[in-house]
């Protein structure tokens, strides 16, 4: 119940600012409980557009109070943005220009939500930011071999999260040539939905896959390679076609309508469509 765990932080958040108030991980789950509100209600509708704006006029109410929880069902983002701009402040290693313990986790974790929020509001550019801020020095196409070690499961996972961002972020941006540069050679596609399936499972196997060949579809049909598109989209129907099968083994889990949804915006040949319920779904870290 995201509400209620949103809830919940809130008024620990509240009634002790001092040190719930200064914890980054506290404002990060808070996002991600918003997040996940979102989330639900865009599998609910089975929408794929977002029609939000960043209303800052919502925050005036108090964080947890009757207005905040009814304004979250509304529109979430001006507070999930806060509450992701807040973890990511106090989990960076800087506090009132000094410098403190920082929690590299959460920055990563907040910084990369703020990218698929932004995403999400259609601020193209600002998302690039936040995937640049996660990527750093590393290529944006792949960390180099030699350099994997020095990363954990998790930040591989959010680094290729971070790309696959970039990807539409590019793509938004008129850019689609900076975009194919992440997505144009086999290796880098196999080397993302890798990374993305950090959790050794096979449905989190065929996520990875629904991940990386929808946004290379929906790239290369950006870039005009529409033949190249077409072989992707078929590629992601066949793994989308796979997992529904698991509905006549009678193995049906709860996101079983989603890959149902999912599939048939692939057979209509809706890249973008698909992009959307992928990042949608991918959003929450």
């Amino acid at each position: 119940d995201y509400k209620r765990v949103y809830e919940c932080m809130a008024h620990c958040v509240m009634l002790s600012p001092s040190i719930f108030g200064e914890r980054a991980r506290c404002w990060l789950r808070m996002a991600q409980s918003l997040i996940g509100i979102y989330a639900n209600q865009q599998w609910t509708t089975n929408s794929t557009e977002s029609t939000l704006i960043n209303d800052t006029s919502l925050l005036e109410c108090s964080l947890g109070s009757e207005d905040d929880m009814h304004n979250i069902s509304s529109n979430p983002f001006p507070r999930i943005l806060t509450c992701l701009e807040k973890a990511q402040n106090l989990s960076s290693g800087l506090k009132e220009g000094k410098d403190v313990d920082a929690d590299l986790e959460c920055f990563e974790a907040s910084t990369l939500s703020l990218a698929y929020a932004k995403l999400e509001l259609k601020d193209a550019a600002g998302a690039l930011e936040m995937c640049k801020v996660i990527l750093g020095t590393d290529n944006i196409a792949a960390i180099a071999k030699e350099e994997r070690s020095k990363y954990t499961s998790e930040s591989l996972r959010r680094r290729a999260m971070a790309r696959l961002y970039a990807c539409e972020a590019f793509c938004r941006l008129g850019d689609p040539n900076s975009a194919l540069f992440i997505v144009e050679s086999e290796s880098s596609l196999q080397c993302l939905a890798s990374d993305i399936s950090a959790w050794n499972s096979t449905q989190h196997d065929a996520y990875a896959q629904f991940a990386t060949r929808a946004t290379a579809s929906g790239t290369f049909s950006s870039t005009g390679s529409l033949d190249r598109s077409k072989l992707h989209a078929s590629m992601t129907s066949r793994v989308a076609e796979n997992l529904t099968a698991d509905k006549t083994k009678g193995n049906v889990d709860n996101v079983f309508e989603k890959r149902v949804h999912l599939f048939s915006r692939l057979k209509e040949g809706d890249t973008d469509g698909a992009i959307a319920i992928l990042r949608s779904g991918m959003g929450r870290v």
